[in-house]
């Protein structure tokens, strides 16, 4: 009888690895095919044409039921959840990253939990992304340098607030964030770079309900608000880039660039969690 179980046991892990495998490599295959129609540039990957199509790409295969699928067959998979693991982690700015496809561009699950509140730096990218919310409402802010207030509100899809007639003028310090890359034979570990003060104006407050998508290019100024009542968590692809910096305005006068990676153990804790409290586990 034992040997049964175990056999049986056996078999639901090898479907479930399967079963996650072929979802993930689904997925894979209309990343793959978007940014191939592309230019192999990474400003063409990151304009707001391609960033557009990217949206809408991902409100078509990765919305709640599929993504909650996907996690569902991911915890049985010991193998795949292990590898997804040794590239993910508790970001610094107060949320779960988990890197579910590295390919160049990169496809990630953003989870903020209920009971933890978070503000993040106010920051750039290294690439354009679109993201799809998942589950909950994500409160941003968009920002610009002081003197510079040219933004196109209709980047936004819903429940967008101009900030004007109230702006938030920000004095604070600058750095010139370097992400970890690899130099010849040398491993560059991340680091930032103090560069002096910067004046920042707070244009937008921005809040995007789950079902929405939403694109950000490379240059724009945000940053996320979690006030850590509700589960909230989106689904983001990044395009391609070979850009190692971006401009980062700290909250904190020393932010940790080099945050632990997840075990196995803990990424199936925290994904059974969320699993357990999204919309669809009812």
């Amino acid at each position: 009888m034992i040997a049964t179980t175990e056999r049986a046991t056996e078999l639901t892990v090898t479907s479930s690895n399967a079963a996650a495998t072929e979802r993930l490599n689904l997925i894979s295959a209309q990343l793959n095919q978007h940014f191939a129609s592309d230019s192999a540039s990474a400003i063409d990957n990151s304009s707001k044409l391609s960033l557009t199509k990217l949206a809408s790409l991902l409100s078509q295969h990765c919305h709640l039921a599929s993504i909650t699928t996907l996690l569902s067959s991911l915890i049985q998979s010991p193998e795949l959840l292990a590898k997804i693991a040794a590239r993910s982690y508790w970001h610094g700015n107060g949320f779960l990253k988990v890197v579910l496809l590295d390919q160049g561009y990169k496809l990630r699950l953003h989870i903020w939990f209920a009971g933890t509140s978070c503000e993040e730096n106010i920051h750039s990218h290294r690439w354009g992304f679109a993201s799809h919310v998942l589950t909950g409402a994500l409160s941003s802010e968009i920002w610009a340098d002081a003197a510079n207030d040219d933004l196109a509100v209709s980047d936004y899809a819903s429940n967008v607030v101009p900030a004007t007639s109230q702006a938030l003028k920000l004095q604070t310090k600058e750095y010139v964030y370097t992400a970890k890359h690899q130099s010849g034979h040398t491993s560059m570990l991340p680091h930032k770079q103090y560069i002096g003060k910067a004046y920042l104006q707070k244009l937008l407050n921005v809040t995007q309900t789950a079902g929405a998508s939403y694109l950000m290019t490379p240059d724009q100024l945000h940053r996320i608000n979690h006030p850590g009542q509700e589960l909230v968590a989106t689904i983001i692809c990044t395009a391609p880039t070979q850009i190692l910096t971006n401009r980062l305005f700290p909250t904190i006068d020393d932010p940790n660039l080099q945050p632990a990676n997840l075990s196995a153990d803990e990424l199936k804790h925290a994904l059974t969690r969320y699993i357990n409290h999204s919309p669809l586990a009812a």
